[in-house]
């Protein structure tokens, strides 16, 4: 029984390995950011980074946000395999109070795409409390 569930743990462990690192030939070190709460005002911008693990070049052909509060840039030149590339996605907060959680489509050449998610909270803080002058 013993051996049985050592060779079982060790199949599924290999198996998952497996899948996650040729999944789609991209291994992201994330697919996802939560900014926590940000300020209202500046943009709220972040880069994900990813290898390219098939044997042959890749090529980004598009990176799609979900709206037009969030752009993208991306690596416009082909990837090597096992060189990197990154994809940065930039949330406008100006305006925008509140919870927001946007997705950018990302296309590849090989056929595969990916959704990236950025998240968070866009605070707006009142002007902190300073003495007022009092008539005496």
């Amino acid at each position: 029984m013993r051996k049985t569930l050592t060779l079982l743990a060790a199949v599924l462990a290999f198996v998952t390995t497996s899948f996650a690192q040729t999944e789609d030939g991209i291994k992201w070190e994330k697919k996802s950011h939560d900014f926590g709460s940000i300020k209202m005002g500046p943009k709220a911008d972040v880069t994900f980074r990813f290898t390219n693990t098939t044997k042959a070049p890749v090529v980004i052909t598009s990176a799609n946000p979900s709206c037009g509060c969030t752009a993208s840039e991306y690596t416009k030149t082909p990837i090597m395999p096992g060189k990197t590339g990154d994809v940065t996605a930039s949330y406008g907060t100006d305006g925008r109070p509140g919870f927001f959680q946007k997705s950018i489509k990302v296309n590849f050449d090989n056929g595969t795409s990916t959704d990236l998610i950025i998240s968070g909270t866009v605070n707006t803080e009142a002007a902190p409390a300073g003495k007022n002058n009092e008539l005496k």
